[in-house]
C-alpha cells in the first residue's frame, strides 16, 4: 500500500462514512425529514389558532390602536374643538385617555367579584382581629402565670423567714433563761399546755386544738415576730446579727423587712 492510499480500516476513514445501517434511514435524511416536519408544524399552528387566542389578539390590537377621525365619537369631538392629546372639559382638565374596557372572563354575574373581594377582605379583618385577641389573652395569661409564680416565690421566702425567726427567737430567750415564749407560736416546737379540764376530754379536743396564731398570716407572723426581735434582742434575721443596743441596730441594719436588705 501506497503513503498516499488511505487505510479504509483507520478511524478517520470510518468517521467520513455515512451510517448506514440495514432497514434504518441514512441520518442525514432522517434529520432533514425533523426539521421540515417542525416547520410544516409551525406554520400548521399560527394558521389554526384557537377562537380564544384569536379574540384576545384582536382585542389587544384594538386597544392598542389609536383612535382616528374615522370614529365616529372622537369625530365629534373634533367638531366641537377638540384636539388630540387635550383634556376634556372647559379647562382641559379632564381625561385625556379613553376609559379603559374591563373585560369579563368568567362566568359569574355581574358584581359577582366586587362581592368576593369584599367577603374576602371582611373575612381578613376578622382573622386579625382573632388574632390580636388570641395575642392578647395569651399575654394575660403569661403575666398571671408570672404573678402566680412570683407570689408563690415570695411565700416560700416568708415561711423561710419566718422558721428562721422562730429558732432565732427560742435561741435567743433561752439565753435569757426564758421559759416559755412570749407569744405561742413564737418558738417552733411549743404548744400550750393543757389544762385539767382539757386532760379530761381526751384525744376528741387535741384534735379540735387549733395551732396558735392560726388566725394570723404567714406574713403578719412575720412581721410581729421580727418587731419583738428588735426590741428586745436588737437581733435582725436577715443581718443574722445581734447588735448591742436600739442605736447600735437603727445605724447599721438597712431596714426591718426582706425588700431593705436587697
Amino acid at each position: 500500500m501506497s503513503s498516499d492510499e488511505e487505510d479504509y480500516m483507520s478511524d478517520s476513514f470510518l468517521l467520513k462514512c455515512e451510517s448506514v445501517r440495514p432497514g434504518l434511514v441514512p441520518d442525514k435524511i432522517a434529520k432533514q425529514y425533523k426539521k421540515e416536519n417542525a416547520i410544516k408544524e409551525k406554520n400548521l399552528k399560527s394558521k389554526t389558532k384557537p377562537l380564544k387566542v384569536k379574540e384576545k389578539e384582536h382585542l389587544e390590537e384594538g386597544l392598542n390602536k389609536e383612535l382616528s377621525s374615522n370614529n365616529k365619537g372622537f369625530a365629534l369631538l373634533q367638531k366641537m374643538g377638540y384636539k388630540k392629546g387635550m383634556g376634556l372639559g372647559k379647562e382641559e382638565s379632564g381625561r385625556s385617555e379613553p376609559v379603559p374596557l374591563e373585560i369579563k372572563t368568567g362566568r359569574g354575574g355581574l358584581g359577582r367579584e366586587t362581592a368576593v373581594k369584599r367577603q374576602q377582605a371582611v373575612s381578613e379583618r376578622l382573622q386579625q382581629e382573632l388574632m390580636r385577641k388570641r395575642m392578647k389573652r395569651e399575654e394575660l395569661d403569661r403575666g398571671d402565670f408570672l404573678q402566680r409564680m412570683s407570689e408563690k416565690f415570695a411565700d416560700r421566702e416568708t415561711e423561710k423567714d419566718l422558721h428562721k425567726s422562730r429558732k432565732a427567737c427560742e435561741q435567743l430567750d433561752r439565753a435569757k433563761d426564758v421559759e416559755q415564749p412570749d407569744v405561742a407560736w413564737f418558738w417552733p416546737i411549743y404548744k400550750t399546755p393543757k389544762s385539767d379540764e382539757s386532760e379530761e376530754e381526751g384525744e376528741d379536743a387535741e384534735d379540735e386544738e387549733e395551732e396558735p396564731g392560726s388566725d394570723l398570716t404567714v406574713s403578719e407572723k412575720l412581721q410581729e415576730l421580727t418587731t419583738y426581735l428588735r426590741k428586745t434582742h436588737y437581733y435582725c434575721i436577715w443581718c443574722g446579727t445581734a447588735y448591742n443596743d436600739c442605736n447600735d441596730l437603727l445605724a447599721n441594719c438597712p431596714g426591718d423587712d426582706a425588700e431593705a436588705h436587697r
